[in-house]
């Protein structure tokens, strides 16, 4: 993987998920229009980390990986654009975030990143449209800290990768 992807996506990864745990927080309790601003920010930082998931799991099922990151970085871009797309995740563009993610985590099994990781990926792509078409907190809370937990483990596989390639 290229240095500076590397150092992206890794830094994408671990800034992401908690943005939106902020996010999600910020429009339970306060319904605000900082935490719609704060919600696009988190999409936007989204997309360089579903790339690097994309290239750091590239080794199996390269058109599988690469059709799910697309989708979901497709959905990502659609939140950042229009949020109001977020008040129905069952609908397309927003559906396309974890329904990428979703297929992102199904090509992942077998790949270099682990099936821990890939089943918490398809957990939080899961219960994200249910959280959002819910608006239970404790859905939307935990589906975040899922997907906390998931893209934490891939910055950290994603920064390891960087070091070890630029040791060749």
């Amino acid at each position: 993987m290229n240095t500076l992807l590397s150092y992206v996506a890794a830094g994408a990864a671990f800034l992401a998920p908690p943005l939106l745990l902020v996010s999600d927080i910020l429009l339970i309790v306060f319904v605000s229009e900082p935490g719609l601003m704060v919600q696009r920010v988190a999409f936007a930082a989204f997309v360089p980390a579903i790339i690097g998931v994309a290239v750091l799991a590239h080794d199996r099922a390269q058109w599988q990986i690469a059709g799910g990151a697309g989708l979901a970085v497709l959905g990502a871009l659609a939140i950042v654009i229009r949020s109001g797309f977020l008040a129905a995740p069952a609908r397309p563009p927003a559906v396309l975030f974890p329904l990428g993610l979703l297929v992102l985590s199904a090509a992942m099994i077998g790949s270099t990143v682990s099936r821990r990781v890939a089943a918490l990926i398809g957990a939080g792509a899961l219960l994200f449209p249910l959280a959002h078409q819910s608006g239970v907190p404790a859905a939307l809370i935990g589906g975040d800290v899922v997907f906390l937990v998931a893209f934490w483990m891939l910055g950290v596989q994603m920064a390891r990768s960087k070091s070890r390639t630029s040791g060749r």
